[in-house]
């Protein structure tokens, strides 16, 4: 009987050390700041970063500065109307980067996927 009393306090305790540990997390609404402190290995978690990254206003200011100065110019091209419109810039995702992101329960998600590559205050 002590055996099965001792194993309900230890999952009361780990119960309480997942709620405090949940206490820390960012709540949705809150300004974070997310900081890259390795290399990204994996691709899927390549473009999460970046999706992340984009949200913040400074990160993303040269795209808009390319896609402000950028004339677009329908033309016929094959029989079809055919306009030309500026590339995507990829944000520079290595380490020691930052970026100030807004929270979102889906950046929430996001970020705990991400998790072992960096590191939020």
């Amino acid at each position: 009987m002590a055996a099965a009393a001792t194993t309900r306090e230890d999952k009361r305790a780990s119960k309480t050390q997942s709620a405090s540990e949940s206490k820390s997390d960012p709540k949705p609404g809150s300004s974070v700041k997310v900081t890259i402190n390795r290399q990204v290995t994996r691709a899927g978690a390549l473009k999460t970063l970046e999706r992340l990254f984009m949200s913040d206003k400074s990160v993303a200011q040269p795209l808009d500065q390319r896609s402000s100065n950028f004339i677009e110019l329908p033309k016929r091209r094959g029989g079809c109307i055919w306009t030309k419109r500026p590339n995507k810039i990829h944000p520079d995702l290595t380490k020691g980067q930052s970026a100030t992101i807004r929270v979102t329960p889906q950046h929430l998600r996001d970020l705990k996927s991400v998790s072992e590559y960096v590191d939020v205050q």
